[in-house]
C-alpha cells in the first residue's frame, strides 16, 4: 500500500491547472463522475495493480516503445500507438493489447522514483487509447469485445484515477462510459471468469465514481458467478484445473475489493473456501497441476496455498495437512486417484491418475476430453495430456482442443456433436478405484470406458466398449512421453528411455497398433508442456473395425531399471463385464471390471477365447485367429476338427503367448473346418472357418424384350463353392452391371443389332466363378432422327439408326403434297447408324426400312427464304456554303 499513498499523495500535489468542477448528480447524460481518490487507490492496490520486483525493467522497456502483452506476444509502443492487431501477438494478445494493464508500471516506477517522463507516458498512451477506440471504432472487435479485455481495462483507469493525474476531464469521461458499457445488461455475458472480471471493473468504478447501482449490479452477478463457476465441492466448472486455481485468486480479489469498498460479502462466495481441497487432488505428485483442458503443468505459488488444504501436494509433502483419501470424484467432472501421500515411497514417486468426465459445449477453457485418462508415476509423466498450448486460433488449436487428442477412443470420420454432462460412476473399495464414464459425443456412436486402479499392484485397467448404429474404424489412443521410444511386440507397447517408463498390454481387442509423432496431415501426436509451447509426443493407436468394439488394456508403470518382462497379463471379456488377471513388482492379482469393481490375490486361471479373423477363407490361403485369456508367456495350440467328418481333432499350429495373454495363429486353409485353442487349463470354444472355392458358372440365356430391349437371365450356380453368393456381374454386348445375391435377370437398352453374346459370373465371399455364356441375334429396330425444318431448298441431313453393322437398308422420302417417293439405300455402320443428305424441296415424310421392319414416320417441314431487305439509298449531302 506504501506505493498506492505515493500516487493518492501524488494526485493531491500535482497542479491540475484549473480547478475542479462539481458536476451534476451521478447519473445525469452530461455530467462528468466525481473521483473518489482514496477509494480507487484500494481498488487499485490488488491483482496487476500491486507493484512488482521487474517494474522497472518493465517501464523501461515500455518507454523504449515495446509493449509485452503477458505471456501472448509483444507489439511496438510508438509515441502515437497504433492499436491495429500485430501478428506478434496471439489470438488471446490482439485482445488484451487493449485490456491495457501491461502500462502500469509506468505510473508505479514513474511515481515511486519521481519519473514524470514515465508518468506523462502513462497517461499519454491511455488517453490516446481512448481517443482512437470508441465503442464504435473500428477497433471494436477486440476492444468492446470479450468482456475481460473490458474488465482489466476498467481496473487500470481506477489505477489511473488514484494518480497524479487521476481528475482530469478525458479520464472522467471514460470511467463514466466505461462504466456504462460494463452495466449495460445486453453486453453481459455471465459465462466464465471474464464475467468476473468485468463485475470487479464494474464494481472497483462503482467505488470510484460513487455509483451505488453500478456497485450493487457487480455484487449480484459475483454472488452469481460464485455458484457458476465453482461446484459446491470446490471443482471448477471450466474444464480447466488451472482456471479453478485462478478463480481461487481472483475470488479473492473480489472479496477483498468488497470489503474495501463496504460490501458485505455474498454467501456464494462461502464455496471458494473449498477450492484448495480440489485443487490438492488435481496436483500431480511433482508439486504440477495436472494439465487438463486449458491448463499447463504448472507448479503451485506458495503465498496463495500455504495455510491451506493444498498446501501438503504444494509442498510435496514437507508441509501442511496430509489429505484422508486418495481418491476423489468431483461435480466439474473429474476423478482423482494416487497409489498414496508418501507413506510408503518417496512422494514425488507415488502413482497419480485422472479421469474426465465433463464437457465442453458451452465452456470455454475446456477441451473435449470426455473419457480421456492420464497417468504419472515414480517421478515422470507416462500417459500424457495434449495440454493448453496457446490461444491463437487456427487447426493447431483444434486439433489441441479435439476428442482426437486426448487419451480416448478416436472414430475415423465421425462427427463429434453437442453432448450435456456425460454419465460418470466412481466409487473406491477394497483397495480398487472403479470409475465408468460414457461418451455420446460422436453422432451415432456410444463409448463407455471403465478404470480400475488396482492400488496393491500399482496398474491401471482400462476396458473400452463402443457401440456404433454403423460399422466404423475406432482407435484407443494413448499419447506417450515425449522422449520415449516405444517397442511394440504383437499386442504389447512398452516405453523405454531414462528414468520411469509404461508397459501397455493390450490383452483383448485393439490390433493392430501404430505409432505416430508430430504428423501434421492428418495432426496427430503433440503435447505442450507451457504456454505458447509445443513439441512433438508418440501417439499410440490400436485400431478396430465394426459396429461392437471392446478393448481392455492394462497399463503399469515401471520405475527406473525394471525391466519390461516383469509385466504380464491376460483377460476374459464378456458383455457383462470382464475379469484381468496381472502380474507387475509390486504383484499379481486378479480384478473383475463390471458393476462393481474388486480385487482378489488368489488368480484363477481364465477359459481361454478364440476369435477367427474371417468366417470364410479362399481354400488354399491362410486363415488367422486371436486367442485371448492365455496364462502369459506360455505355449498355446491350435485345433482343427474337419466339418465333414473326415477325421477328429488334430493339432494345426502351436505359439507362445505373449505377456499381454494373447496367441496369433495363421495357418493354410486347407478343408473347412471348426478350430480352438487349448492351454492347460482346458480349451476354448470353437470356431468355425469355411475353406470356399469359386462357384459354378451360371446357367445363362438371353431373350429380347422389344426394339434395342435385351433381358440377359440365369439360374443361380449349383454349387456355390462352399460360401453364400454376395453377387453377380452382367455383361451383354459391350454394357455391364453389377447386381446383388438375389437378382436374376438384368435388361439392358439401346443395344446393337447384330449377333450379341452376353456373359455373367457369379461371386462368393472369396472368390468369382467362371463364366456362363449365351447369345442372341438382336433383331434391326430401324429409327429416324432429323430437323423439324429447314429452308426451302437446302439440304437435311438423316440419321438411320438400329441398322446391323454393315447390313443394308433403305430411307424412304415422300412429298406431303403428293408427288412420287424417293429411295435411298444405306449401310449400317460400326455402331448399326448411317446418315443421308437430302435436299428438301418441300415438307416431306422419311420412313427407315429393313426388310419388313419399318421406322416410325419423321416429317420436315419447309419454310420459305427470307426475302433480302433492299440497301437504304443514301442521304444526299447538303450543299456548303461559303
Amino acid at each position: 500500500m506504501k506505493l498506492v499513498r505515493r500516487l493518492v499523495a501524488a494526485a493531491a500535489t500535482v497542479a491540475l491547472g484549473a480547478p475542479l468542477l462539481a458536476g451534476p448528480p451521478a447519473g445525469a447524460a452530461t455530467a462528468l463522475p466525481s473521483v473518489d481518490t482514496n477509494a480507487a487507490a484500494a481498488q487499485c492496490a490488488l491483482s496487476f495493480g500491486l507493484p512488482t520486483r521487474s517494474d522497472a525493467e518493465r517501464a523501461a522497456r515500455l518507454m523504449a516503445g515495446r509493449a509485452v502483452v503477458g505471456g501472448y506476444g509483444w507489439f511496438p509502443l510508438a509515441k502515437n500507438v497504433s492499436w491495429r492487431p500485430y501478428s506478434t501477438l496471439d489470438s488471446s494478445g490482439k485482445g488484451h493489447m487493449h485490456s491495457l494493464d501491461y502500462l502500469l508500471p509506468l505510473l508505479r516506477e514513474g511515481a515511486r522514483t519521481g519519473n514524470g517522463a514515465m508518468v506523462n507516458r502513462f497517461y499519454g498512451v491511455l488517453q490516446d487509447w481512448v481517443k482512437d477506440n470508441g465503442p464504435g471504432a473500428s477497433s471494436r472487435r477486440y476492444a468492446w469485445g470479450p468482456p475481460i479485455y473490458e474488465g482489466y481495462r476498467a481496473l487500470v483507469l481506477t489505477c489511473a484515477a488514484a494518480g497524479p493525474k487521476g481528475r482530469q476531464a478525458w479520464l472522467r469521461k471514460a470511467l463514466a462510459q466505461h462504466g456504462a458499457m460494463l452495466a449495460d445488461s445486453r453486453r453481459y455475458e455471465g459465462v466464465n471468469n471474464a464475467s468476473l472480471h468485468q463485475s470487479m471493473g464494474l464494481y472497483a468504478i462503482g467505488v470510484t465514481t460513487g455509483r451505488e447501482d453500478w456497485k450493487r449490479t457487480a455484487v449480484n452477478r459475483m454472488s452469481t458467478l460464485g455458484t457458476r463457476l465453482i461446484f459446491a465441492d470446490g471443482s471448477d466448472n471450466e474444464g480447466a484445473p488451472a482456471y479453478g486455481v485462478a478463480n481461487y485468486r481472483w475470488f479473492g480479489e473480489a472479496r477483498t475489493r468488497l470489503e474495501r469498498g463496504g460490501t458485505p460479502l455474498p454467501s456464494s462466495l462461502d464455496r471458494v473456501a473449498k477450492v484448495p481441497e480440489f485443487v490438492t487432488m488435481a496436483t500431480r505428485p511433482d508439486g504440477r497441476l495436472e494439465a487438463l483442458g486449458d491448463t499447463s503443468p504448472n507448479t503451485l505459488q506458495s503465498a496463495v496455498w500455504d495455510g491451506t488444504a493444498a498446501e501438503f501436494a504444494r509442498t510435496q509433502g514437507a508441509s501442511g495437512p496430509r489429505p484422508a483419501s486418495t481418491f476423489a470424484a468431483y461435480s466439474g467432472g473429474y476423478v482423482f486417484g494416487r497409489s498414496g501421500w508418501g507413506e510408503s515411497r518417496a512422494f514425488a514417486d507415488e502413482t497419480f491418475y485422472s479421469v474426465r468426465a465433463g464437457r465442453k459445449s458451452g465452456i470455454p477453457h475446456a477441451h473435449d476430453d470426455v473419457t480421456s485418462v492420464t497417468l504419472y508415476s515414480q517421478g515422470s509423466p507416462l500417459l500424457l495430456d495434449p495440454g493448453q498450448w496457446r490461444y491463437q486460433y487456427g487447426s493447431m488449436r483444434d486439433h489441441i482442443l479435439s476428442h482426437a487428442s486426448h487419451n480416448v477412443v478416436v472414430v475415423d470420420g465421425a462427427a463429434r456433436v453437442h453432448q450435456g454432462a456425460p454419465q460418470v460412476r466412481a466409487s473406491s473399495a477394497g483397495g480398487v478405484d472403479l470409475v465408468t464414464v460414457t461418451d455420446r459425443g460422436y453422432r451415432g456412436v456410444t463409448i463407455t470406458r471403465t478404470l480400475a486402479y488396482d492400488r496393491a499392484e500399482d496398474a491401471l485397467v482400462v476396458w473400452d466398449r463402443l457401440s456404433s448404429t454403423q460399422p466404423v474404424r475406432a482407435s484407443q489412443q494413448w499419447l506417450l512421453g515425449r522422449d520415449r521410444a516405444v517397442r511394440l511386440t504383437s499386442d504389447v507397447a512398452h516405453t523405454t528411455g531414462p528414468g520411469a517408463n509404461v508397459s501397455l498390454l493390450f490383452t483383448s481387442g485393439g490390433a493392430p497398433m501404430d505409432v505416430v509423432k508430430g504428423s501434421t496431415s492428418p495432426r496427430r501426436g503433440w503435447n505442450s508442456m507451457a504456454y505458447g509451447e509445443l513439441g512433438a509426443a508418440p501417439s499410440l493407436r490400436a485400431s478396430q473395425t465394426g459396429t461392437e468394439l471392446s478393448w481392455l488394456t492394462v497399463i503399469a508403470p515401471r520405475k527406473a531399471g525394471a525391466g519390461a518382462g516383469t509385466v504380464s497379463a491376460t483377460a476374459s471379456v464378456s458383455g457383462a463385464g470382464a475379469s484381468v488377471a496381472l502380474t507387475t513388482p509390486s504383484g499379481s492379482a486378479q480384478v473383475t471390471l463390471g458393476p462393481d469393481g474388486a480385487r482378489r490375490s488368489a488368480v484363477v486361471p481364465f477359459t481361454p477365447a478364440l476369435l477367427a479373423a474371417d468366417g470364410i477363407v479362399r481354400k488354399g490361403r491362410t486363415a488367422a485367429f486371436r486367442a485371448t485369456g492365455l496364462p502369459p508367456k506360455t505355449p498355446v495350440t491350435l485345433e482343427a476338427l474337419p466339418v465333414d467328418g473326415s477325421a477328429g481333432w488334430s493339432t494345426v499350429a502351436q505359439v507362445k503367448s505373449t505377456a499381454a495373454g494373447t496367441g496369433q495363429f495363421t495357418v493354410p486353409a486347407s478343408y473347412s473346418a471348426q478350430y480352438r485353442a487349448l492351454t492347460e487349463f482346458g480349451a476354448s470354444g470353437s470356431q468355425t472357418v469355411i475353406a470356399a472355392v469359386p462357384p459354378a458358372p451360371p446357367a445363362v440365356r438371353v431373350s429380347s424384350e422389344g426394339p434395342g430391349l435385351v433381358r440377359v437371365s440365369w439360374d443361380a450356380p449349383t454349387d456355390t463353392g462352399g460360401a453364400p453368393i454376395t453377387g453377380y456381374a452382367v455383361s451383354f454386348a459391350g454394357q455391364s452391371r453389377r447386381v446383388a445375391a438375389d437378382a436374376r435377370s438384368v435388361v439392358f437398352s439401346e443395344t446393337v443389332p447384330g449377333r450379341r453374346g452376353a456373359a455373367v459370373r457369379a461371386s462368393n465371399e472369396v472368390a468369382t466363378s467362371p463364366v456362363g455364356r449365351a447369345a442372341l441375334d438382336v433383331p434391326a429396330y430401324p429409327s429416324v432422327s432429323a430437323p423439324r425444318s429447314v429452308v426451302e431448298g437446302t439440304r437435311a441431313t438423316v440419321t438411320v439408326r438400329g441398322l446391323v453393322p454393315g447390313g443394308a437398308g433403305t430411307v424412304t422420302v415422300t412429298p406431303l403434297a403428293g408427288g412420287r417417293p424417293t429411295t435411298y439405300a444405306v449401310r449400317g455402320g460400326r455402331l448399326g447408324a448411317a446418315t443421308v443428305k437430302v435436299v428438301v424441296p418441300s415438307d416431306v415424310s422419311f420412313v427407315a426400312s429393313v426388310g419388313e421392319v419399318l421406322s416410325v414416320p419423321v416429317r420436315i417441314r419447309v419454310t420459305a427464304k427470307p426475302t433480302p431487305k433492299p440497301s437504304p439509298k443514301p442521304t444526299p449531302r447538303p450543299a456548303s456554303r461559303r
